[in-house]
């Protein structure tokens, strides 16, 4: 697998870090990681998803 290394400036850079820690502490982000904790506890069936 190739990878690809880019360059931001800093002033991006830090702005991106800052949005990030701000979107870890949001409810939404907390309710994400907790419906995935959700789903990884069971198995689902096609008839589960509406197939």
């Amino acid at each position: 697998m190739d990878t690809e290394t880019i360059t931001l400036p800093r002033t991006e850079y830090n702005q991106m870090v800052s949005e990030l820690e701000t979107l870890r502490r949001s409810d939404l982000y907390q309710r994400l990681l907790q419906f995935m904790q959700n789903i990884q506890k069971q198995k689902f069936t096609r008839s589960d998803l509406g197939f």
